[in-house]
């Protein structure tokens, strides 16, 4: 990989390629085609205060969405075993409850992440997945609006001429609630499906993709509930709100026919690099199908939306300009700007997304050497995991990437080189249920301060893992590279830290500031976690860099 200094991405290692995992793909087009509308994207902590998660959108304590059984919290260090008043977020929605009470109406919001539920894997349920949720709060706003919104949103994904329908659906959030259906991109409605059978004769059946139904549930929708909006400072009385989110997994696997969603969140390299075939050209763009008559009343003509042809599944990004002109994936933050680019610069240089759970064991601190003391160990604690092996959030991204790179070796994917960013989780005490705001007024800016302040820090990071010749060299040049993207320079100079091999650590650094190691790892750690010699890694927080730049402090 070329130097920082030179300006220039380096080339990628031996002769492999890399790629940007699909699912970060495909939620950045999803979120740009709403930035194309004017929607701004919002972000919030994937460990959550209950209040936000739960009370501000109308789900009181026994509502089934906060029982163990469908989401994760987390154990108060004060009491074992007890609860904390802190959640993994089963939903994104957090988000908007946070934005709205920082923001002032109209608003057209978007938010992409993470969320959390203890689902059992299978086919389709993955306990870890990611969601695209949007909001609008504006004069006069009804049903008609967020039809409309998601007819262009389906067309704009799937292909133009793709329609959505609507079925009720009761949450606590929205009133009226419905499920979003897509009609069926193979049957388009007939409900049967021409295959061949073993004997190589034609022979129809119910399509194997909505089983005969026509339709396949993608989101769910709705009006937002006044008390919602009265919690979050908003006048139900003046404004109307619509919501909706779908899943981002479940969208991708809708789109490209995918069957199975473990292929998605595996880690097996050989998905993202497979995903190539969707380039621009490769995939068949959907005819355009006449409009179903099951959609709810036209839209006057000065409020429709544009129509978009759907958006190649692309590695590499984005060629189409939206129709306000803009290149698409424009309008963002400086932190989602400057994550998309570290994206693009390590998948150009060889390297492949591997998005990872962020549960880990204590046995992976044993395997890295690291000593009782070392913060890295202070871990919140799920009262609740999916596996009792795995009871902890991580505070470092290489566990999970070092799992991720000894599967590859493990399917024979030669030299491997694997890189992640996403955040990592501080220790925190347990929120005080006696500080929540009550849920049916905007909380005073003190209560509001005071439940923050209970929320965890989250930074982001970056973490790299990759073998072979050189490899540990080519880890501080990695490093380099993402602090040139973000407009640092980083300095370099040896240090002793686990689990990084004596010799073969540097520090990174901005000025004095330590930001994160890299280097060759631990011989003890290369055998414990059974990886070849010679396994290199990095790891830097993102956040921390970030911080430093905006104070000029490069």
């Amino acid at each position: 990989m070329r130097s920082a200094s030179s300006g220039r991405a380096g080339g990628a290692p031996h002769d492999s390629r890399g790629a940007r995992h699909p699912v970060t793909v495909m939620a950045e087009q999803m979120t740009d085609v709403f930035l194309d509308l004017g929607y701004r994207i919002v972000e919030g902590p994937e460990v959550e205060a209950e209040w936000f998660a739960f009370d501000a959108l109308n789900m009181d304590d026994d509502h089934p969405g906060r029982t163990p059984g469908r989401a994760f919290h987390l154990e108060d260090p004060a009491e074992p075993g007890g609860r904390s008043g802190l959640v993994l977020r089963t939903r994104t929605s957090p988000a908007q409850v946070r934005a709205m009470l920082g923001r002032t109406p109209p608003l057209r919001l978007v938010c992409a992440g993470r969320a959390f539920r203890p689902d059992a894997a299978d086919t389709i349920h993955s306990p870890v997945f990611n969601q695209v949720e949007g909001l609008a709060v504006d004069l006069g706003l009804t049903m008609v609006d967020l039809k409309k919104t998601l007819d262009h949103f389906a067309a704009a994904v799937f292909g133009r001429g793709t329609v959505t329908r609507l079925r009720t659906h009761r949450s606590a959030y929205t009133d009226p609630s419905a499920k979003v259906y897509v009609e069926c991109a193979v049957c388009h409605g007939v409900r049967e499906d021409v295959s061949e059978d073993a004997a190589g004769d034609a022979a129809a059946g119910p399509c194997g993709t909505c089983g005969g139904g026509g339709w396949i549930e993608w989101g769910w929708c709705g009006t937002v509930r006044p008390l919602v909006l009265t919690t979050c400072g908003v006048d139900p009385h003046r404004y109307g709100a619509f919501a909706f989110g779908v899943g981002v997994e479940r969208t991708l696997m809708l789109r490209h026919g995918l069957k199975d969603i473990s292929d998605i969140v595996g880690g097996d390299i050989r998905f993202p690099l497979g995903m190539d075939e969707f380039a621009p050209g490769g995939r068949p763009r959907p005819t355009p199908r006449p409009r179903s008559t099951a959609t709810t009343r036209a839209v006057p003509a000065a409020r429709a939306v544009p129509d978009l042809e759907i958006i190649p599944l692309a590695r590499g990004g984005h060629g189409r300009r939206g129709p306000r002109g803009r290149e698409a994936g424009g309008g963002l933050t400086r932190s989602q700007s400057l994550r998309r680019r570290i994206g693009h610069a390590l998948a150009g240089a060889g390297y492949v997304e591997t998005p990872r759970f962020p549960f880990v064991c204590d046995a992976a601190w044993d395997a890295f050497g690291l000593a009782p003391d070392d913060p890295r160990r202070a871990t919140l604690t799920l009262t609740n995991p999916i596996s009792p092996r795995e009871p902890s959030l991580r505070t470092t991204l290489l566990p999970g990437l070092l799992a991720a790179l000894g599967l590859n070796l493990a399917l024979g994917n030669h030299y491997p080189a694997l890189f992640e960013q996403g955040v990592v989780f501080a220790p925190r005490t347990g929120a005080d249920p006696t500080l929540w705001p009550l849920a049916d007024h905007r909380p005073t800016a003190s209560r509001l301060d005071a439940l923050n302040a209970t929320v965890p820090a989250q930074p982001s990071h970056l973490a790299i893992a990759l073998t072979g010749e050189s490899s540990w060299a080519r880890a501080v040049d990695t490093a380099r590279t993402a602090a040139y993207v973000m407009g640092a320079g980083l300095i370099t100079r040896p240090t002793e830290y686990a689990p990084w091999r004596p010799g073969r650590c540097l520090e990174l650094l901005v000025g004095e500031a330590v930001l994160g190691h890299a280097g060759e790892l631990h011989t003890a750690t290369v055998q414990a976690l059974g990886l070849p010699p010679g396994t290199s890694v990095m790891e830097i927080d993102l956040t921390a860099l970030e911080h430093l730049t905006d104070q000029g402090g490069t």
